[in-house]
């Protein structure tokens, strides 16, 4: 799917009907829980397909108001999809289950019997084939999720690698409340959430590299984050690359991806996200959320 700029994120469709930037950051964040809760229902421990799931969602309502469609029924379907792009078992019927526990929790709602399941059910292909629609067919989409070992081998101190792998899924998992998967290439969210991840256990990547990372040491600050940029771009290729060599598919072209003001942009938002939008209490419930997401 196309990157959208960033300053076109919140000047869209949606707009032109008055939903405000605020209005439309709030509804993200709850595009992503709603995701969540039903991935955590349906015991899917995936967090790449969570993650696709939240980005399609929120992809499609870019383009399309939230006024002109059902924004539940739009959410279950991104996630019916990331099912059969990632997983290969839509399951639906056990999705159509969860769903509908969900919104009895929501809003007033018939009790569960066939006519239902079938009207909820043709909703969802509906829903469905207008995301697909939205995304023109795509279905090789690049995630965060698909390099986190990458950078794990290469960067992260052998006593951190576990604590940290951890931590960084559940940080990628974050970013998708926010614009940022819209607007910022995978890599880019990967190594912002990453330094945020390094962070919590202390240790700064870039200043003392692992030996495996075969990056000259440098007491410059400035110079060794613009250098261990470098390295860490080139490992994310040459990875890319090998898995591109094993489809035989054609390579892409070799351009910046890992900017230190893309990464500075996306730090602001994920911070944005984490500190300024959510109280205590918000913080609490996404994090049980998470956790509990984890442990399924």
């Amino acid at each position: 799917m196309k990157l959208i700029k960033k300053k076109d994120i919140f000047q869209n469709i949606n707009t032109e009907y008055d939903i405000s930037a605020q209005v439309q950051r709030k509804l993200l964040n709850g595009n992503a829980q709603f995701i969540i809760d039903l991935a955590i229902n349906l015991e899917l421990n995936s967090y790449s397909t969570v993650s696709l799931a939240i980005h399609l969602c929120n992809y499609f309502f870019h383009h399309k108001c939230y006024l002109q469609y059902d924004r539940f029924i739009v959410a279950a379907a991104s996630l019916l999809l990331a099912q059969k792009i990632k997983d290969g078992d839509p399951r639906m019927r056990k999705l159509l289950i969860s769903f509908h526990k969900i919104m009895q929790s929501i809003e007033q709602t018939r009790m569960a019997n066939e006519a239902l399941m079938q009207s909820l059910q043709n909703k969802l292909c509906i829903a469905e084939s207008r995301i697909l629609k939205v995304i023109e067919y795509e279905f090789d989409i690049k995630l965060p999720n698909d390099y986190i070992e990458v950078i794990c081998k290469k960067c992260v101190p052998k006593k951190f690698e576990e604590a940290t792998f951890h931590t960084l899924k559940i940080l990628i998992l974050d970013s998708y409340r926010t614009y940022a998967p819209l607007v910022f290439h995978s890599w880019v969210i990967l190594v912002g959430t990453f330094l945020v991840a390094s962070s919590q256990f202390s240790y700064t990547p870039y200043m003392s590299p692992p030996p495996q990372l075969n990056m000259p040491a440098t007491a410059n600050e400035e110079e060794a984050y613009k250098v261990w940029l470098e390295y860490v771009e080139s490992e994310l290729r040459d990875f890319e690359i090998n898995k591109l060599n094993n489809t035989n598919s054609k390579q892409p072209e070799k351009t910046t991806i890992l900017k230190q003001e893309d990464l500075k942009d996306f730090l602001l938002a994920f911070n944005e996200m984490l500190f300024l939008n959510q109280g205590p209490e918000s913080q609490q419930q996404q994090l049980q959320s998470q956790q509990t997401l984890q442990q399924s």
